[in-house]
């Protein structure tokens, strides 16, 4: 079951770990470039938190799942290995 973040700073923390796995080079992006455009292209309003708007619905929900397998009931499933 995917668990979603309850408040703001869980989605930025989400977004921000998956363009640092992405950056050094822990997940691999699918051909097709809107993600990769989404992340790049992503807006700060002027306190310097993610602008949502600017986040495509592709890059919240890889982000959210990425986040997902970092959980402790994902990495002691008995499956999770295979």
């Amino acid at each position: 079951m995917m668990i979603t973040p309850n408040n703001r700073k869980e989605f930025e923390r989400n977004i921000f770990l998956l363009t640092e796995r992405i950056r050094i080079g822990k997940l691999h992006l699918p051909p097709d470039k809107s993600l990769m455009r989404s992340l790049v292209n992503m807006k700060r309003i002027p306190n310097k938190r993610v602008a949502f708007h600017s986040i495509n619905e592709s890059a919240r929900l890889m982000a959210n799942s990425t986040a997902n397998f970092d959980r402790p009931e994902f990495k002691n499933r008995k499956n999770a290995e295979q």
